[in-house]
């Protein structure tokens, strides 16, 4: 009998333990520029992955999933800002324990202040998300921002850039501050 539970706890155990998948095809990350002053833009990455091993969250986005809808757009940010031949992704990551979200229910939410690390080309900064994290079902967690986390470009030392690409558009003015929101789905595997 002693043998059957020692078993029965190793096995549960190892499921707490697996591997979560990021699943792109249900997450998105979304950010705001603004120019001249008053002429806000919303674009986005379009590829995700990443993985949470029940301490550590990692995500990747790849710089050329960038798409702001206008190709050549796409292509100054590339070189002048995120210098993509250079750093071909932004990385996340952050510190959340499995037994921060162990007690959910399914279709049950909370919400959690947690500390980021984001890292776009030499730079990494701690970022505070407020986010809501909902079990979707035995398998599934989501994440998503409550609020939109304020990336200051100038604290990435992205202003060169920045003003290398407010000279190629003709524009009086770009933005340092960038509201970025997104949703996050990662399964169990």
């Amino acid at each position: 009998m002693k043998l059957f539970a020692l078993a029965l706890a190793l096995s549960s155990s190892l499921v707490s333990a697996a591997s979560w998948q990021l699943d792109n095809s249900q997450s998105s990350l979304h950010f705001v520029s603004v120019k001249n002053e008053v002429v806000a833009e919303t674009h986005q990455f379009k590829q995700l992955s990443g993985n949470w091993d029940g301490s550590k969250v990692s995500i990747s986005i790849p710089v050329s999933s960038l798409d702001t809808l206008i190709p050549i757009r796409n292509e100054r940010i590339w070189q002048y800002v995120l210098q993509a031949e250079q750093f071909a992704a932004i990385t996340v990551s952050a510190e959340l324990k499995q037994d921060a979200v162990a007690k959910l229910a399914i279709r049950d939410s909370m919400l959690l202040e947690l500390p980021l690390n984001v890292t776009i080309a030499t730079e990494t900064v701690a970022l505070n998300a407020k986010l809501r994290i909902t079990k979707l079902s035995a398998n599934t967690l989501q994440a998503v921002t409550e609020a939109p986390l304020m990336l200051n470009t100038n604290s990435f030392k992205l202003t060169d850039g920045v003003a290398k690409l407010q000279e190629l558009a003709g524009l009086n003015s770009i933005e340092a501050l960038v509201p970025v929101s997104f949703t996050v789905r990662f399964n169990q595997q």
